[in-house]
């Protein structure tokens, strides 16, 4: 793996633990953002295997 994309990863693993501390801290106006998020990724999850079943 060259530097560069390596990089580019270990600066997203770090974006996301400061992002998920925040989160953590913001725990009671957090929960119902986090809830919608879930439910809508499980939304798009089953109409994908909806379409690539046909």
């Amino acid at each position: 793996m060259n530097p560069r994309s390596r990089n580019g990863i270990i600066g997203m693993v770090l974006a996301a633990a400061a992002s998920l501390t925040t989160l953590l801290l913001e725990l009671p106006l957090v929960v119902p953002i986090l809830l919608f998020l879930g439910a809508w990724l499980l939304g798009g999850y089953v109409v994908w295997n909806s379409l690539r079943r046909r």
